[in-house]
């Protein structure tokens, strides 16, 4: 018997090409997509779907109960075939370590036959990226939260269903462990929103245009799906239930569906929501390939403003980007005005560049990463001091910060980070953005950017990082000289000061005193 929230879903997700089910632990995901495999299949006599699990280990060998979820899919779909229709499988009469054998190579099929010609089937696949390519047709992701690099997954499986309007991408999952996996972007809410108890569940809109059906503890207990006492088996309430929990985190996150943060990624999604949200405010920009003329237009006038550079003189396809960032500083916020990311092996073309920004905007500080372009980043201070200080940061060097040792790329990490976090940062609202930023990671007390599918390295990161340092290092010595006032003899020579315009030199000073005229 299908419960309130799942035949909601069934029934509404019709209408939707592409949807994220955010269900709570063993709240009927998996029996739900083999109803919603079969319905597929019976609509739509011929049809593929492909079913890929991560409910499983995906290692070389698979467990005899890891088996058993995998014939309770094949189970649930059969159950729900009725009248003449043909249900077989090619795990028929096998034993388990021959249906691991099946699934493990791709070869696990359920059929449903329309007549002697026609049949639909459902393919039940390993979450691999690597074997996901080459299918098309319907398509059911579970339990997305645990499928490793699932953003490379999700690139391999995506054109399976944008092959055809008709065909479909379902995808579940709770919230994963790690908040710089995929799903925990393509799942999570904003922050403001608040959710009351339905047993049919809630359905929301993520920041990427997903529709996402929600169904927490509290909602599965309202439709009958109840939680039990660990002790004595009784029925308890979802607030029983936590109290019960050794681990209440997990209990949040498995039940709960609360976003927690504490995974490898350096910067949270609530932040960047938050920068991003200021971002949009103040007019901050992103540019990709291409610099528009008008681009200082969206500066602030006369505001104190730094540059930041990250260079990468390459022009791959997919090797690490050149990323440029300017920020003004403006009531305590660091606003990322222009972010500018771009390919080019013309280390020439990047100088003028750089050079270009800088005699449009006057930086305080133009800071580099000279971290892998030495001798470049060298040519280009040579090239563009004579126009802002230029500041040189090697990544492996250290600073002495609160009495320790720490490196350049810990400091000003932290810097970038801590602004996020505090909410004294703006960001261009571009997904790009995000994304780049996501890629940033903690480890081992300091930081290490992932290489995602693009070559994209955390660039942009590491450019804004460099241009808050652009704000707060040492702008360099400052010295006074006694100067000249005039052409005239001075005192000593029996002459008088000549300047009827001199500045008073502290308050209550008589100006009218220093005015005189010089008699030869």
């Amino acid at each position: 018997m299908l419960a309130p929230y799942q035949r909601h879903l069934l029934n509404t997700g019709r209408s939707y090409g592409l949807l994220l089910m955010l269900w709570r632990r063993q709240g009927r995901k998996t029996t739900t997509m083999a109803w919603q495999a079969l319905r597929w299949m019976a609509e739509h006599p011929g049809c593929l779907v492909t079913f890929a699990t991560c409910s499983l280990a995906l290692g070389s060998e698979l467990t005899e109960r890891e088996v058993q979820l995998l014939q309770q899919i094949i189970a649930t779909i059969r159950e729900g075939a009725t009248g003449a229709a043909a249900v077989e499988s090619t795990a028929d009469k096998l034993a388990w370590y021959d249906v691991a054998d099946l699934y493990t190579h791709n070869r696990l099929e359920v059929s449903l036959h329309h007549d002697r010609t026609t049949r639909s089937r459902t393919k039940i696949i390993a979450a691999n990226y690597a074997t996901a390519r080459g299918y098309s047709g319907y398509v059911l992701l579970d339990e997305i939260g645990f499928i490793r690099d699932f953003k490379l997954f999700y690139e391999a499986v995506e054109p399976i269903f944008s092959a055809n309007p008709s065909y479909r991408l379902w995808m579940a999952t709770t919230p994963p462990e790690d908040d710089a996996h995929f799903s925990y972007e393509l799942a999570a809410y904003p922050p403001e929103l608040e959710f009351e108890e339905n047993p049919l569940g809630t359905w929301y809109t993520n920041e990427s245009g997903i529709p996402v059906h929600r169904v927490s503890a509290t909602d599965g207990c309202a439709a009958g799906v109840h939680l039990y006492s660990p002790k004595t088996r009784a029925v308890v309430t979802p607030e029983q239930h936590r109290a019960l929990s050794l681990d209440k985190t997990a209990w949040d996150r498995n039940y709960g569906l609360i976003f927690t943060q504490g995974g490898i990624s350096a910067v949270s999604l609530i932040g960047l929501h938050q920068a991003q949200r200021l971002g949009k405010e103040l007019d901050c920009r992103w540019y990709e390939d291409d610099l528009p003329p008008d681009w200082a237009r969206h500066l602030v006038p006369g505001a104190e403003t730094a540059v930041g550079a990250d260079p990468a003189t390459t022009e791959k396809e997919k090797s690490n980007p050149f990323a440029v960032c300017i920020t003004q500083f403006v009531d305590g916020i660091y606003i990322g005005k222009v972010f500018f990311r771009f390919h080019s092996s013309d280390g020439a073309k990047c100088r003028a560049l750089l050079k270009d920004i800088c005699q449009t905007v006057r930086p305080r500080t133009l800071a580099i990463d000279a971290t892998s372009e030495r001798f470049w980043a060298a040519e280009t201070r040579t090239e563009i001091e004579g126009i802002c200080q230029v500041e040189l940061v090697v990544a492996s060097e250290t600073i002495e910060y609160e009495g320790s040792r720490i490196t350049y790329k810990t400091w000003l990490g932290n810097l970038a980070v801590n602004a996020i976090e505090d909410r004294t940062a703006a960001l261009p609202p571009d997904k790009a953005c995000r994304d780049d930023f996501r890629l940033v990671r903690r480890y081992r007390g300091g930081f290490d950017n992932q290489l995602d599918s693009a070559g994209h390295h955390g660039d942009s990161f590491d450019a804004f990082k460099h241009a808050i340092y652009g704000h707060i290092c040492d702008s360099g010595t400052v010295e006074a000289f006694a100067a000249r006032v005039g052409t005239s003899r001075m005192p000593w020579q029996g002459g008088q000061l000549p300047s009827s315009n001199r500045l008073t030199m502290f308050p209550g000073e008589d100006s009218q005193h220093h005015q005189s005229t010089f008699k030869g």
